[in-house]
């Protein structure tokens, strides 16, 4: 073999080494960013944060196509993205949910009072008058 013959392997093998060092697949950050959307999804969050849950479905979708096209660095941010913005739909999902429960006990409270005030009343209205304290008793001296 010859020393021309032994740059172009060595050229060759430098080439495909260098094809393998590529980044890994983001298939877990895109795993788990399809999975955070579908729990905020079933959690309500189209209620309560549509926005950033369509955030999370676009950024999910772009994720897919770089990793497509095997832009791996790519498809990694967007899927970290797509994840944060599923985590954020969950927590005002979360905050919502929280709301919408504290609002209703404090509607329970509100007519648990207003139906204490209102007894309170019917029944001073029923009671009799109270009688007059008798007059003292005066004693002999």
């Amino acid at each position: 073999m010859s020393v021309r013959n032994g740059w172009l392997i060595a050229a060759a093998l430098g080439v495909l080494s260098a094809g393998c060092a590529t980044t890994p697949r983001p298939t877990a950050e895109i795993t788990r960013a399809r999975t955070l959307i579908e729990q905020a999804e079933k959690a309500g969050a189209q209620q309560y944060a549509a926005v950033e849950l369509d955030q999370a479905r676009n950024k999910l979708r772009l994720a897919d196509a770089a990793n497509n096209e095997r832009k791996n660095e790519e498809a990694r941010a967007r899927a970290n993205e797509a994840a944060a913005d599923a985590e954020l739909a969950m927590a005002r999902t979360n905050s919502g949910e929280a709301k919408k429960s504290a609002d209703e006990v404090q509607n329970s409270t509100d007519t648990l009072r207003r139906e204490a005030e209102r007894n309170e009343a019917n029944q001073a209205a029923t009671l009799p008058a109270p009688a007059p304290a008798p007059e003292p008793t005066p004693t002999p001296k």
